[in-house]
């Protein structure tokens, strides 16, 4: 069976990602997350010498017109306080190439994550993250882009998280309107390697 462009198109980019960010990362963190017809999954490299990270992330969504959604990461790490609680802070941009039945899409979005740490709870994390692309950098049928998570985090042993989440993705449409690819709650798990 022969490849579509856009298949072969998203295959390239993975590859180029994984390459790039296995040759710059010492270790990596792997996420999965999953509701009743969503699975999405991701790799960043999680190199303790580099503020650089670099990602890619993949969603699918089973539906009568199924959704894919890839995202390649690119974000500068760091670490602040926020009222004497230990955070970890990531801005950058994240690449985004959206497709259901017809629609294609994709979009540069600005954004970024934050994770706060519960010293009272120890392992316990809450966390969020948010990405935004306006119509300038929306391209295809897109005319915008946004993506909010917000998740509660429980590091179970130190090389391993399990999650409880809310996921929201959506993209406006040149012709009007938007499409709301999901909005709904998942549960994930992120090992550290």
């Amino acid at each position: 069976m022969y490849e579509t462009v856009n298949q072969t198109k998203l295959r390239t980019l993975a590859f180029i990602t994984l390459l790039f960010a296995g040759s710059c990362i010492q270790a990596a963190e792997l996420d999965f997350r999953l509701s009743n017809d969503t699975i999405g999954a991701g790799i960043e490299s999680n190199n303790p010498d580099s503020e650089l990270s670099v990602g890619f992330e993949h969603f699918y969504k089973d539906t009568k017109k199924s959704i894919n959604i890839s995202s390649l990461n690119v974000h500068t790490k760091g670490q602040t306080v926020i009222g004497n609680l230990p955070t970890s802070v990531a801005l950058g941009l994240q690449g985004v190439y959206m497709k259901e039945d017809k629609f294609k899409g994709s979009a540069i979005a600005f954004g970024g994550s934050m994770r706060i740490n519960l010293p009272s709870t120890p392992g316990l994390s809450v966390e969020g993250q948010a990405h935004y692309a306006p119509d300038i950098v929306a391209f295809g049928d897109s005319d915008s882009y946004t993506k909010l998570r917000t998740q509660i985090n429980y590091r179970v042993i130190r090389s391993a998280d399990i999650s409880a989440g809310y996921q929201y993705l959506r993209s406006g449409v040149k012709n009007g309107g938007h499409r709301t690819f999901e909005s709904g709650l998942y549960l994930g798990l992120k090992i550290v390697f």
